[in-house]
This record gives structure tokens, C-alpha cells and sequence, in this order.
């Protein structure tokens, strides 16, 4: 991944983010064994949230082996919510769904 980690926080910490709020607020550096099973869905285009911190994240729920879903849709940019309007994307309500009956959980 190219992304340096200035570019992955600017937009939530600043353009010099404190190194320490930044291990905190990385996800990726949290996951445990004892973190619940995931499922992510991301829009590579999203403006405001790099899709490299999701894939980071589901990295680290792979190297603890921590279950997870992982979908990542090449367009929908940022906050699209049930992505009504992008049908492409929407299909994550369906993907959800079927992830929460795989797990009991429906």
C-alpha cells in the first residue's frame, strides 16, 4: 500500500497528528484474539476514509484469525449509508444479512 500514514489521518487528526493518538486511533493495531467476528464493506473511492485502513484492519482480523467478511466496491464514495441510490453498494444490506444468519445471529 502506498499510503503513507500523514495521508491515512489528516483527515481525522490534523495534518501532524501525535504519533500515540495515532496507534490509538488505528484499528488495525487493536485487533485481538478475543476481537468479534467482522464483516467490512468499504467504497474504494471514499474522499474521506482511505480503503487501505479497512484493508489494514481486515489484515490484522487475518493474522489473529478472527472471522471476517470483507467487500470492498470499486465507487460509492463516502457515507452512503443503506446506499439506496447506488445499487452496486447496496448489495452490502444482503451481504450483511446473510453474514448475521452465517453467525446465528439472525
Amino acid at each position: 500500500m502506498n499510503l503513507n500514514s500523514q495521508n491515512r489521518y489528516n483527515v481525522l487528526l490534523g495534518d501532524s497528528p501525535d504519533e500515540s493518538l495515532v496507534a490509538l486511533l488505528s484499528t488495525e493495531k487493536q485487533v485481538t484474539e478475543d476481537t468479534p467476528p467482522t464483516i467490512l464493506w468499504h467504497a474504494a473511492d471514499d474522499g474521506n476514509v482511505p480503503v487501505e485502513n479497512c484493508l489494514l484492519f481486515a489484515g490484522a482480523l487475518s493474522c489473529h484469525q478472527v472471522p471476517f467478511d470483507l467487500h470492498a466496491f470499486e465507487s460509492g464514495g463516502y457515507g452512503l449509508d443503506l446506499a439506496e441510490g447506488h445499487p452496486e453498494v447496496k448489495a452490502w444490506l444482503e451481504l450483511y444479512e446473510a453474514w448475521l444468519r452465517k453467525r446465528n445471529f439472525l
